[in-house]
């Protein structure tokens, strides 16, 4: 007898390791009859924004910015607006700041969220060097922006940075145009 409870406990050590991971080791947890009840809320009521930004900024645009509308004429997305590639002239109010006139290529016209953030790209080259300006449309140092020339179907791109530094950068804008008249 002893003989065989010594086999029988060789095969039992043999076959404990095997199922241990199956049967031993999920036993001490404790199995429940009720269920956590997870509480479900109602979703919270919208409370309406009242953009106070929006019509502060439209109210300024009325009465202070652009009483005409001819500047929000310039940056609409209609067909008679400024676009990347027309050739105008920013003219400063002189009472207001000594800035000289400037001519130059829209690069860009950036339009923002708010509308009087709004600002244009020029380029243009003046001695030899080329001068970028970004001119805010609305600002009350820009007395008026007139369009010379409109630009060719050619580049039909928003944004025209490509042309910085290349053979189709621009040359003297001024000059070229005393040259036409």
């Amino acid at each position: 007898m002893c003989r065989t409870s010594s086999i029988d406990a060789i095969m039992f050590k043999n076959l404990v390791p095997r199922c241990t991971p199956k049967i031993f080791f999920r036993s001490y947890q404790i199995p429940t009859t009720t269920r956590k009840i997870i509480p479900i809320y109602s979703p919270v009521e919208k409370i309406q924004s009242s953009n106070i930004l929006e019509r502060l900024s439209r109210q300024e645009l009325d009465t202070k910015l652009d009483p005409n509308g001819w500047r929000r004429k310039i940056i609409s997305k209609s067909k008679n607006s400024l676009n990347a590639g027309d050739v105008v002239r920013v003219v400063y109010d002189a009472e207001k700041c000594s800035y000289d006139n400037f001519v130059g290529y829209v690069l860009s016209v950036d339009r923002k969220r708010l509308i009087q953030d709004a600002s244009v790209l020029l380029r243009n080259q003046i001695a030899k060097t080329s001068v970028e300006v970004r001119v805010p449309i609305f600002s009350p140092l820009v007395e008026r922006i007139d369009v010379l020339r409109k630009s060719d179907s050619r580049r039909k791109r928003n944004k025209h940075y490509y042309i910085r530094g290349t053979k189709l950068d621009v040359g003297d804008l001024e000059a070229g145009l005393r040259k036409k008249r």
